[in-house]
Parts: C-alpha cells; structure tokens; sequence
C-alpha cells in the first residue's frame, strides 16, 4: 500500500511533467522558463527543483518517457501468438502505422519539439533523442534477423532496413505535421507500400512460398485467408 505521502509525491511530479510539456511545446526549449513551468502547473520553484535537477534534466526525461512510451506501444504490435507468426506479423504493419500516426496527431507538438528541439539542446540530450531513434531501428532489425533465421529472407542488412523504415517514418511524420500536402491515409498507404517493397527484394523462394509477393495483405493491413 503507498504512502499519502508519496502519492503526493508523484501527483507533483505529474503536474509539473505535464505543465512542462506544453510550455515546451508552445515556446520551445529556449524560451520556456521554469517560471513559465511554474505558473502553468500551480506548484512551486521548490517543488521542481525536489523532483529535477534543473531545466535541461525536466527536458531529458519528458523526451526519453515520451518516446519510451510510444516504443512500448509499437512492441506490442509487433508480439505474435504464436510467436514468430509472420503472417501476422506482417498484417500488423498497417496497425503499427497507425498506431504511429495516432501519436503523432495526438502528440503533435511533443514530436516536434521533440525531433526539432531535441537535437542541439546538448550532447546528453542528443545521445537521448539518438537512443531512441537507434532503439526503434533495432527492434525492426529484430524482426528482419528473425526472418532470416526462418529461412524467409536473406542479404539484408537488418540494421540498415530498421534505419531506413525509420527515417522514412519520421520523415514523412514531419512533413504530414508541418505541410499537410497529403492525408493521413495516403502517407500510411505509401509507407506500406516502401516497406512492402523493400521487404520483397530480400525473400527468399521459401519466403515467396510462404507469403507470396505479400499482395494477401490487404490494404486495411489484414491478412486474407489462405486457400
């Protein structure tokens, strides 16, 4: 059972952790004052202080909870039952897309304080932001290597695959947040599209035995039943 004390403790800490975040967002690292910080979340200097070391510590911890937060969400989609199932493996792409661009349009000033602003506050908050996105690489290198290991794939380099999905993710992320020059369903065909494509190039003849040219998937990201 947990103590009044540090139930308190914690409601605090979410406040300023919430207050902090929008100020961050409307003003940028720069401008944003623990003052502002302050005002917004109805608590004290003190009481920020008792909780972060200082402004750069509050930053750190909103970018690495917020993206930890996202990749906790995109792992559950990529668990199978069984495990290793590709088939439905692959029929969660589209889920886990969507799942992406939902926090993007849930989020929108997070991503982009976090993916502008988090490079060049400083070296730890670079490596921070960096983590992450090298994290996010290597859980779809996961994937790929255990394709490989299947027999379903051969002369990728994983890591590289990762990056590249990746890049095109927050790329194309940015440029639907920023320009609006296409709708969230055309970015998410496309981007299922790319890595269709990508992913084709590296089946092997067991690989297309067992998922074809991957047309069985749907463009809804479902998987057609196989005769």
């Amino acid at each position: 059972m947990s103590h009044p004390s540090d139930d308190r403790k914690a409601e605090t800490r979410s406040m300023i952790f919430l207050a902090a975040r929008k100020v961050f967002s409307e003003k940028g690292y720069y401008k944003a004052q623990i003052a502002d910080i302050v005002k917004e979340s109805g608590t004290s200097t003190g009481s920020v202080y008792a909780h972060f070391k200082d402004k750069q510590d509050l930053f750190r911890q909103i970018i690495r909870e917020t993206l930890d937060s996202l990749r906790s969400r995109l792992k559950e989609l990529s668990d199978t039952s069984p495990p290793g199932d590709v088939h439905e493996r692959v029929s969660r792409w589209q889920p886990g897309f969507e799942a992406f661009f939902d926090y993007i349009e849930d989020n929108p000033e997070q991503v982009l304080f976090i993916i502008r602003g988090g490079f060049g506050v400083d070296e730890e908050t670079d490596n921070t932001v960096w983590e992450f996105f090298r994290a996010f690489a290597s859980d779809i290198a996961e994937d790929i290597r255990r394709w490989e290991d299947l027999g379903f794939i051969e002369g990728a380099n994983a890591v590289l695959v990762g990056h590249i999905i990746i890049g095109m993710c927050i790329h194309v992320g940015l440029s639907y947040l920023l320009d609006r020059q296409f709708t969230r369903e055309e970015a998410i065909g496309n981007l299922l599209a790319v890595t269709r494509s990508l992913v084709l190039q590296y089946l092997t003849d067991r690989g297309r035995r067992e998922l074809g040219d991957l047309s069985e998937f749907s463009s809804e990201g479902r998987c057609r039943a196989r005769p």
